[in-house]
């Protein structure tokens, strides 16, 4: 599962045990690195980032997800013009950011003449509802520190509501972005993730990213 393949390459990459380790994850990759958290399987975990993605609002969204990937761009004639669609009518809203992430999701189909996506997320729908149900509550019950990023106060459901009101977690709403959180306001992102670092002590000394931060602050 995709849970075991990210204990197995933190376990590869950094050894037993590893420094202090935050995992960060956005939409289903949030999904992903709270199910991680919650195994309680990788030892020196300080923290958990979550973007973007909320159970209620994930499972209610679910029945339209066929539809969505059946109505976006299918093929592109280039690259180029793959993230040109990205920012025009796609999820994304920063073309610096696009021409970073878009490329690599793409590939040349020699049939077709076209680029394609790498990866046909509409034969994956079998393991969609496993991977938000009963998300919320794994995310509450990780015994670490954690912090929500969202785009907006009305993905919140129900539980998230309750234990951000209990000071369960932090959470911090991204104003002027898409759900692509990290791509649109990358300087912002990083001062958020920096910021988290930096209020729970995590590491010897916090962890310093030179050249993130003293952007942003100007």
């Amino acid at each position: 599962t995709l849970t075991n393949d990210v204990i197995a390459v933190i376990r590869t990459l950094y050894g037993d045990p590893p420094p202090a380790i935050i995992l960060v994850g956005h939409s289903m990759g949030g999904s992903v690195a709270v199910h991680v958290a919650a195994r309680r399987a990788i030892r020196n975990l300080h923290g958990l980032v979550v973007v973007d993605v909320v159970e209620g609002t994930a499972m209610a969204s679910l029945i339209h997800m066929q539809k969505i990937l059946l109505n976006r761009a299918q093929h592109f004639p280039s690259i180029e013009k793959a993230i040109e669609w990205s920012v025009k009518g796609g999820p994304l809203r920063n073309i610096d950011s696009a021409r970073i992430s878009i490329p690599s999701t793409l590939k040349y189909d020699e049939s077709k003449e076209c680029y394609t996506y790498r990866t046909p997320l509409e034969k994956t729908e079998k393991y969609w509802k496993g991977w938000y149900e009963g998300l919320s509550d794994k995310f509450l019950s990780c015994p670490v520190q954690k912090i929500l990023l969202l785009a907006g106060t009305d993905r919140l459901d129900r539980a998230l509501t309750i234990g951000q009101m209990q000071g369960k977690f932090q959470m911090i709403v991204v104003r002027h972005t898409g759900h692509a959180i990290q791509e649109d306001v990358p300087e912002e992102f990083a001062s958020h993730i920096l910021n988290f670092i930096s209020r729970n002590k995590i590491g010897p000394n916090g962890v310093e990213i030179p050249g993130l931060i003293k952007k942003w602050q100007q």
